[in-house]
């Protein structure tokens, strides 16, 4: 094995794992900084490093090849060779350690600067410099404060044109070390020329300004979440857009910011702080893991999940393994679907990768607004920025695509980077949003109820409360059970009570007759004659009111005469005649009546209640025909008697 005899300066390593990361499997330089523990470091000078490594790993490979140093140096990482020819090539120029890969590099010098000289026209040319941007913390400080503060260390403010967006590019382009100016879109934004140093200012230590690109504060800027709403950052670490959001709802309504790796939502959370962003509720959980019901009130949704990072550092990065770019597709459709359904009130989404590859843009885009149950539209990104933009979508993926826009470095000046705006049909979110509401009320009276019920944890009321609810439903049972019950007896009654009146003049003469009787028998000497007239005016009073009834139907063919007693004697004799006349039809009526209760009682309780109109009828006829029966026979013994 190889030895060394002084170690590697440890910068130099890390930045080697970091440039083969980004390059084999792609993902962004200031994500793999914040990921590993380099506070100890000066992240600055790392990503310095590792971006101009990246610049110029192309002219570096070919370089290589010509000199055949990996081809001589087998026992060399090819990584970290590269990191130091940067750094001596294009870099500090000289490598200040003395570990055995630093001396290996330094051999080859010689070669490196004579092949530089003579291929200056087939080396890459040195890409455009980009300018420097600084976002002003608005929840700290004021753009106006801000651009006092620059004028005050002799900045020259320049205000930014009110031409075109093409007019805009050439003014920043021609921006010198002493000027400054804002930017075209996003107002918070200012823009200083390329090289501006900045790591060190007063304001950058105090939170006060960010360096941001301007491509990723387009994400936000399209958003346009308006003051008081409620915002989801679903890949929130390091809080660049995150904070940015807090400042462009003037930190009044809320963001979530959902961060899922541990040390990144560390990173996310002491930059929240820092920055004064009030309205912000860090969560450190996956952000697939939200169901419906944890966020309801989410309107707008910021979705910048993990892609390849070939946008970023120049569109350096030219390939990427085939399995990794699939397994990154899919994470970002789950993403982008979990956005779109799982948050009824969401009205708008962003969706923002740093990459360029149209696998990881416009294909997810399409794929899964074609097969998302939510009614979402692709809005186009040129109408919402009034045609002032370069670079959109491809159309190889259809309209949806088209409506997409691209940063590039090398015409907007800004990092590679790729945004969507989809916004949600105003009547499926009103449907979401009433299905929700239902669904809340629902909820409210389960627990409302549990409440009453006086549900707990120990059970102990929980118990007694279910039991008494067995009780209260095992009475309710026995009360419709004896409703029913009653409704049959009541049916049943009906019919008995029909058959009783049909008797019920007779049995009271009868009654009459035998309290007579018995008071002939028992009193035969001490009652006199009046009082069995007496009883007999009442048991005419209430015989006459079978007749009277009956009046009325047989008014057509008969015509009944009043029983008018003439003599006391004729009186007595007409009493018991009738009494034992109606005794004997009283026993058939009383036989044929009972009769027809037991057959009605048998019968099942349908066929009661629709006999009941016929037996009602029956039951008429049979009164008639007792009325008639007794009259005419009464008019029959008087004639006989005359």
């Amino acid at each position: 094995m190889f030895e060394h005899s002084v170690k590697v300066p440890r910068h130099y390593k890390v930045a080697a794992n970091i440039f083969k990361k980004v390059s084999t499997e792609g993902g962004s330089v200031k994500t793999l900084l914040y990921d590993d523990k380099l506070k100890h470091f000066r992240t600055n000078v790392l990503y310095a490093l590792i971006t101009e490594t990246i610049k110029h790993a192309g002219d570096i490979d070919k370089i290589f090849e010509h000199c055949k140093i990996l081809e001589n140096e087998s026992r060399l990482d090819p990584w970290l060779a590269k990191i130091l020819t940067a750094e001596l090539l294009f870099g500090k120029k000289a490598l200040p350690g003395k570990s055995k890969p630093e001396q290996t590099v330094l051999t080859y010098k010689e070669q490196f600067e004579k092949f530089t000289s003579e291929h200056q026209d087939d080396l890459k040319t040195e890409a455009t410099p980009r300018p420097r941007y600084v976002r002003i913390n608005t929840n700290l400080l004021t753009t106006s404060d801000a651009i006092r503060a620059f004028q005050d260390e002799g900045y020259r403010f320049i205000r930014c044109t009110s031409g075109s967006y093409a007019d805009y590019l050439e003014q920043i382009q021609n921006l010198t070390e002493e000027d400054f100016t804002q930017d075209y879109h996003v107002k918070t934004m200012f823009v200083f020329s390329a090289g501006t140093k900045l790591h060190e200012h007063e304001l950058y230590l105090e939170n006060k300004i960010i360096l941001q690109d301007k491509a990723t504060a387009m994400a936000v800027h399209l958003l346009a979440p308006p003051p008081g709403s409620t915002v989801l950052d679903m890949c929130a670490a390091p809080g660049m857009k995150t904070t940015q959001l807090a400042a462009y709802i003037r930190n009044t309504g809320r963001v979530y910011a959902i961060e899922r790796n541990e040390r990144r939502y560390q990173t996310l959370c002491d930059f929240v702080q820092k920055t004064g962003s009030q309205c912000v509720e860090t969560i450190h959980k996956d952000a697939l893991e939200i169901k419906r019901g944890d966020m309801d009130d989410v309107e707008y949704i910021l979705l910048d999940p993990s892609c390849s990072g070939s946008g970023m550092d120049f569109c350096v990065h030219n390939y990427i393994e085939s399995s990794r770019l699939a397994k990154l597709t899919s994470l970002q459709e789950k993403f982008l679907k979990h956005a779109m359904n799982a948050f009824p009130k969401a009205k708008r989404i962003v969706y923002s990768t740093c990459s360029l590859f149209p696998e990881e843009n416009e294909r997810v885009i399409t794929n899964v607004v074609k097969t998302s149950r939510a009614k979402w539209r692709v809005q186009d990104v040129k109408e919402l920025l009034k045609g002032q933009w370069n670079n959109f979508g491809s159309g190889m993926y259809g309209s949806m695509g088209a409506r997409c826009m691209y940063a590039k470095p090398d015409s907007d000046l800004t990092t590679g980077f790729f945004l969507a705006v989809l916004d949600r049909d105003p009547k499926d979110l009103h449907k979401a949003e009433v299905a929700t509401e239902n669904g809340q009320k629902e909820t409210s009276k389960k627990s409302k109820h549990s409440e009453e019920n006086g549900d707990n944890d120990n059970g102990e009321n929980g118990t007694e409360d279910t039991v008494q609810d067995d009780n209260m439903q095992v009475d309710e049972k026995s009360k419709s059970r004896k409703k029913k019950n009653k409704s049959k007896t009541n049916d049943v009654e009906d019919l008995e009570a029909v058959v009783d009146n049909t008797g019920e003049n007779v049995e009271n003469v009868e009654e009459g007759s035998r309290k007579k009787k018995k008071k002939r028998k028992n009193d035969e000497d001490s009652q006199t004659l009046q009082t069995v007239t007496d009883n007999f005016n009442e048991l005419v009073v209430e015989a006459d009111d079978v007749p009277k009834k009956k009046k009325k139907k047989k008014d057509k063919n008969k015509k009944v005469e009043e029983i008018e007693p003439n003599t006391e004697e004729s009186s007595v004799n007409n009493v018991e005649n009738n009494v034992e006349i109606k005794k004997k039809k009283k026993k058939r009526k009383n036989d044929e009546s009972d009769i027809n209760i037991e057959e009605t009682q048998t019968e099942s309780e349908p066929v009661k209640k629709k006999k009941s109109k016929k037996a009602d009828k029956d039951n008429e006829v049979t009164i008639g025909n007792v009325e008639e029966s007794e009259v005419p026979k009464k008019k029959k013994k008087k004639k006989s008697k005359d």
